[in-house]
């Protein structure tokens, strides 16, 4: 078996792993990466279409959540990970959220006014910016129909690079993922990064984990490799942590409190046309009812409103044709439901139960009532039914009445923000890892990724795993300073 040597390995290179690599190369340390999938240019391949799933999310996208309603979750799998394939919206959580939190499992440091350093850092080192020159028709129509009900917005900021001040097709220059920002800084302060290299377990010696194991593949050639470190950091996400984490002994509190945003989609079509993908994912989302809920706009191209078209709308492709009137709405929620991660024996993939709960239903059901009130009072002529095989609405009471009672398990419910499966706090009866990410019993094990997560963020949660990870990166590597 082969063997390499690092002061510090890191599994996984998406947000948390990024930005653990980069913190601790850029101090001098010697740093080893090991990503499970391929290294992909950001632009290798369009976004959100059929060749990029291939290419870049965990088994095509296919990967479900078992329970009365499966739920449908996608994982980056590539250099980057999540910040790949996801919409690259950028929210600091809400300063209630961060001290419920602190409530709720005793984090040490952990007082908002000590973490916004971390995100204004964040906010410079990956380019999160606004959309100039107006953000598109889709975002002015979802404020046309908020502002009719009396809704406030708010325009969301991505992880975005954009080049002057023209219409926004114009100066659209990239995704700042991981794979375009943390990364690179890493390896140019000397990190390494081992792509196609999927680990197996990880050794330890009594309260020492000493590195892992780990079987990596160049050319379409496998090798075996035992990699021996004086540090471990995991951050391979809210599933993948878990999961290593538990095949190599560590047990507890991993992997039994998983969390999720249940999110449900319709389709609109509009009297007029609004929808231009040249302006990308749309940036506007509605946030009178937040944390618990938010209502906003999808990346609408034919492949995805096929996707989420109903059958009771009748001829699809009729519908498809005319496109440009039609988009793709969504409900998200702050899910309640807590699932356990165990491994599948023989095929290697995860198993997930993971309860969508009747309080969830209930409050899926209100941001569908909401949504209609928003999507009719700004003009939707038809709005898709959620439920398989639902009819149609042609006006808000008939979805209302439809969203008081959704059914269990008759629904396409998806989510891409997993969290909180290995949850950080000072309790040990009720976390997985100490205030900064340390693995209870162990001295030189920690995880740092959406998995420490006490509880849901109640936003897209990339500003806040990047944040959460610079603090706990700085404080193990500089003390704090």
């Amino acid at each position: 078996m082969k063997v390499a040597a690092c002061d510090i390995l890191v599994v996984g290179s998406g947000p948390g792993g990024a930005m653990t690599a980069c913190v601790a190369a850029e101090a001098g340390r010697d740093v080893l990466v090991l990503e499970e999938g391929s290294h992909h240019a950001v632009d290798s391949a369009p976004s959100f279409s059929l060749a990029e799933m291939d290419q870049k999310y965990r088994n095509a996208g296919l990967n479900v959540t078992f329970g009365g309603t499966s739920i449908t979750y996608l994982e980056g799998r590539c250099v980057g990970g999540g910040s790949e394939i996801n919409a690259a919206l950028y929210h600091r959580p809400l300063e209630k959220t961060l001290r419920a939190w602190q409530a709720r499992t005793g984090i040490r440091g952990f007082e908002p006014e000590a973490l916004w350093r971390h995100f204004e850092a964040v906010e410079a080192d990956c380019n999160v910016n606004l959309v100039p020159g107006g953000n598109g028709p889709a975002c002015d129509l979802l404020r046309r129909g908020a502002g009719a009900n009396g809704w406030s917005t708010r325009e969301i900021a991505r992880f975005w690079k954009y080049d002057g001040e023209q219409p926004a097709q114009a100066m659209l220059t990239g995704r700042q993922s991981m794979s375009v920002t943390l990364v690179p800084r890493a390896v140019r302060a000397g990190a390494r990064l081992w792509p196609d290299t999927r680990v197996v377990e990880l050794t330890r010696k009594g309260a020492r984990v000493t590195g892992a194991v780990a079987i990596r593949t160049i050319a379409g050639e496998s090798e075996r490799i035992e990699v021996r470190a004086k540090e471990v950091v995991v951050a391979a996400g809210a599933v993948q942590t878990p999961r290593i984490l538990r095949r190599s002994g560590f047990v507890h509190n991993v992997g039994d409190t998983l969390r999720l945003h249940p999110m449900i989609r319709v389709t609109a079509r509009f009297r007029e046309p609004f929808n231009d993908l040249g302006y990308g994912v749309p940036t506007e989302q509605v946030d009178q009812f937040k944390p618990e809920l938010t209502l906003g706009c999808s990346y609408s191209s034919i492949p995805h409103l096929a996707l989420w078209m109903g059958a009771g709308l009748g001829d699809k492709q009729a519908r498809l044709r005319d496109w440009r009137r039609t988009g793709i709405f969504y409900v998200a929620a702050v899910g309640t439901g807590v699932g356990r991660i165990r491994d599948l024996p023989v095929v290697h993939e995860p198993f997930i139960r993971l309860p969508l709960t009747g309080d969830d239903l209930g409050r899926l059901g209100e941001g569908l009532t909401r949504l209609g009130q928003l999507l009719f009072a700004a003009g939707a002529e038809e709005v898709s039914s959620p439920v398989d095989g639902g009819a149609a609405f042609r006006d808000a009471a008939s979805l209302e009445s439809a969203a008081r009672q959704l059914p269990q398990g008759r629904m396409p419910v998806s989510t891409i923000h997993l969290f909180s499966s290995v949850p950080m706090g000072e309790d040990p009866t009720s976390t997985g890892t100490d205030s900064f990410g340390k693995v209870w019993g162990t001295e030189n094990l920690r995880v740092n990724d959406a998995s420490l997560f006490p509880e849901s963020p109640a936003v897209n949660p990339q500003g806040t795993v990047l944040a959460v990870a610079r603090r706990n990166v700085v404080e193990w590597i500089h003390g704090g300073a």
